[in-house]
């Protein structure tokens, strides 16, 4: 009876325990895209949707990353607040310490997808014709210093990951993967991880990124797998990108 009772204590207050994914999380999807509304709501007014018209100088570059930094603030801190009202943590959200093997198969994954994703979108390219280019890829080409592009790969690279797994991994997958099921929770976190980047030509990519992002939630019990494929994939990319300037 005794090591019941320790046992149900360590459930309910020792971190260990904390199943990752929740399997029951506190929130559901429809609080999720409120807190999305909400974002839109608040950066609409400030013109952060728009893309600056002067990457390639000074005044430019410096608004694309106070934006950028503007947005994980936000993110986050509405992240923060809902969490907190509901009594629960980032923890619940996926921020757990794994082990180290999970980390080096999130690198891997994220040179796997800086590849694999790449000779998709080359191959997308040829049939429907080069997309525009996104901000973050007119602000790597037009970086003319090495310091822009050292602030460009942290924040592409490690706050701006964060920011996305924080949302998609750890907000919206627990909930559908509750409704759906694992399969299809993991299908339609990809998809809305995709939509969200409203780039049709490099839809299916992105899915494919999800899809995989997603997975290594599923099979690691944590975000910080994801974090770091995601990452490197983008780091790998803004790096690619100025090599060819």
């Amino acid at each position: 009876m005794k090591k019941r009772n320790n046992e149900a204590k360590l459930n309910t207050s020792g971190k260990a325990k904390l199943k990752i994914p929740p399997s029951n999380p506190r929130w559901n999807v429809w609080q999720g895209l409120f807190l999305l509304l909400l974002i839109y709501v608040i950066e609409l007014p400030l013109g952060w949707f728009k893309t600056p018209q002067d990457l390639d100088q000074m005044q430019g570059f410096l608004r694309f990353l106070a934006v950028g930094v503007g947005e994980v603030i936000l993110y986050l801190g509405l992240l923060s607040v809902l969490m907190k009202g509901l009594g629960r943590s980032f923890r619940d959200l996926g921020f757990i310490r794994p082990r180290g093997i999970y980390l080096l198969l999130g690198l891997i994954m994220g040179v796997l997808l800086f590849i694999s994703v790449g000779l998709l979108g080359d191959f997308l390219e040829k049939w429907f014709g080069t997309p525009a280019p996104q901000s973050f890829t007119l602000a790597v080409k037009g970086a003319s210093y090495n310091w822009q592009v050292i602030l460009l790969i942290f924040l592409g690279g490690v706050l701006a990951p964060i920011k996305e797994e924080a949302f998609f991994r750890g907000l919206f997958y627990p909930p559908l993967r509750k409704m759906f099921g694992r399969g299809k929770g993991i299908l339609l976190t990809a998809g809305f991880f995709a939509v969200l980047h409203f780039d049709i030509i490099r839809f299916l990519p992105l899915l494919i990124g999800g899809i995989v992002l997603t997975w290594l939630y599923e099979k690691t019990s944590s975000l910080w797998p994801s974090i770091v494929a995601h990452g490197t994939w983008n780091i790998l990319m803004a790096l690619a990108l100025w090599a060819q300037c």
